[in-house]
C-alpha cells in the first residue's frame, strides 16, 4: 500500500483549492505529530480507552487525505486497543513513528 493515495489528495486539492488544501495539510502534519506523541503517553499509562479514541480520530483524518498506510496503521492501533491488547498496541506504535514520519515527508 502506497504511503499517499494521489488521487484521494488531487480530489481534495479541488475541492477546497490549493491554498486552502496546503494549509490543511500543514494542519494534518502537525495533528500526525501531536497524536502519535499522545498514543505513545496514553499507552505507557494504560489508557487504552484513550489511545482507541485518539488512533480512530487520526485514522478518519488521514484517510481523508489519502494517507492510506498511516490510516491502516492507526486502525490497527484502535483494534488493538478496542481489544485491550496492550503489547499489540505497543508494537504498533513502534510502526507508527516510522509510518507517520514517511508520511509528513511524502507530505512535503
Amino acid at each position: 500500500m502506497p504511503i499517499l493515495d494521489k488521487p484521494v489528495l488531487d480530489r481534495l486539492t479541488a475541492d477546497v483549492g490549493e491554498e486552502s488544501a496546503a494549509f490543511l495539510i500543514s494542519s494534518l502534519k502537525n495533528e500526525i505529530t501531536r497524536t502519535r506523541d499522545a498514543l505513545e503517553d496514553l499507552a505507557a499509562k494504560g489508557e487504552l480507552e484513550q489511545v482507541e479514541i485518539q488512533a480512530h480520530a487520526l485514522k478518519s483524518a488521514a484517510r481523508s487525505f489519502g494517507a492510506m498506510r498511516l490510516g491502516e496503521t492507526c486502525y490497527a492501533i484502535e483494534q488493538a486497543a478496542k481489544a485491550s491488547q496492550q503489547t499489540e498496541v505497543d508494537g504498533l506504535l513502534v510502526e507508527l513513528k516510522s509510518v507517520s514520519a514517511e508520511t509528513i515527508t511524502a507530505f512535503s
